[in-house]
């Protein structure tokens, strides 16, 4: 059988969205029967010696306890083979049928591997990471995209990222949804389906303060909303009323998921983004920013109210128009529960073998 290695840029400890991609193709890949092997290493670079040596000094130490593996937040099969190396050096790659770059970080060591490690593959995920990147870094990039591998996308953004950095796509692949785990137990229309939700990140371009200002306007109309957020660390300066969340497990998210009715994302930039497409699969209406990625499962008006990243005053706009007008919610609520539908790991791993398998 295949024999497949992902190359991951770093530890699995925290959870990340595009780290929980690639363990979704590890395990259903593996599934299918394939050795799949998921890479996770300690350093990535070489041209900053003293601080590469310094992370190397956490090698042993997580080799010993395994706290580079995702078990606090994400399941693997037991049949994949998580590594923690010190570094991409090939050295510490085994050889494979087949291995896969899943950022621009680790596309730069696959593009100098040999054939004993595998035909190359470009998992690219860095949509946000490009566009919020200096003209030196994002220069650097964009040579990931022309190096000789084989690209996969997910979303109609990023293709056109790569290509107008003068790559090539060989497939576009949207995401897949764990509808096991994402799924809708109350009815859109049921009135214990009352609160707010969004996620909370850190980094600005994830637009956490845009969702603040936004609701914080809706307050001042509808007085009584509940709202809550989640994310990997609490936000400095939330306000009291919402209830935020740190690392919420599968079922605890998918919970307030299911007591959602409106769900808010308002990213600048995201290659696809997974809190959004979950919460559509999970009953609740999306008011999201156009932030690239959600074009690929929503569209405004349809199953989604989309508005101009960088403006929460037209994001407090959309979720008004929801909050006063419930037969609209319920309405994009269904329609995006069922396009969502689509969206299954099953169909996006039968595409991404079909590419694997292409001489």
């Amino acid at each position: 059988m295949m024999s497949i290695t992902l190359v991951l840029p770093g530890s699995g400890s925290k959870p990340v969205g595009g780290y929980k991609v690639v363990y979704e193709y590890a395990n259903h890949l593996s599934r299918r029967g394939y050795q799949v092997t998921v890479i996770h290493p300690a350093t990535l670079y070489t041209d900053r010696p003293l601080k590469d040596w310094l992370k190397t000094l956490r090698y042993i130490p997580r080799l010993i306890d395994g706290r580079y593996r995702p078990d606090r937040w994400f399941q693997i099969d037991s049949k994949v083979r998580l590594l923690w190396v010190p570094s991409l050096n090939p050295r510490h790659i085994p050889d494979a049928d087949v291995v896969v770059a899943t950022a621009w970080q680790t596309a730069e060591w696959v593009a100098t591997y040999s054939e004993n490690k595998g035909r190359r593959i470009y998992l690219v995920h860095d949509y946000e990471h490009y566009m919020t990147a200096s003209d030196k870094l994002r220069e650097r990039i964009r040579r990931t995209y022309n190096c000789g591998l084989k690209i996969i996308c997910p979303s109609p953004a990023v293709r056109s990222m790569v290509e107008d950095s003068g790559g090539c796509i060989a497939a576009e692949i949207p995401n897949g949804l764990d509808f096991s785990v994402y799924y809708r137990s109350r009815g859109i229309e049921d009135p214990s389906r009352n609160m707010l939700g969004f996620p909370g990140r850190l980094e600005a371009f994830k637009g956490t303060h845009d969702t603040v200002q936004a609701l914080t306007k809706v307050k001042e109309s509808f007085p009584e909303i509940k709202a809550w957020a989640f994310g990997p660390k609490p936000i400095h300066g939330l306000p009291d009323w919402v209830d935020f969340h740190k690392h919420p497990s599968d079922t605890q998210l998918r919970d307030m998921y299911d007591r959602t009715s409106i769900f808010v994302t308002a990213s600048h930039y995201e290659g696809w983004g997974l809190p959004g497409a979950e919460a559509m699969a999970s009953g609740a209406a999306l008011v999201s920013t156009d932030h690239g990625g959600v074009r690929a499962y929503a569209s405004d008006n349809e199953t989604a109210l989309l508005s101009p990243a960088k403006r929460p005053e037209l994001l407090a706009g959309n979720i008004l128009r929801l909050m006063r007008d419930n037969r609209l919610r319920i309405r994009l609520a269904q329609t995006g529960y069922e396009h969502i539908q689509q969206f299954t790991w099953g169909r996006a791993v039968d595409k991404f073998v079909a590419v694997i398998n292409e001489r």
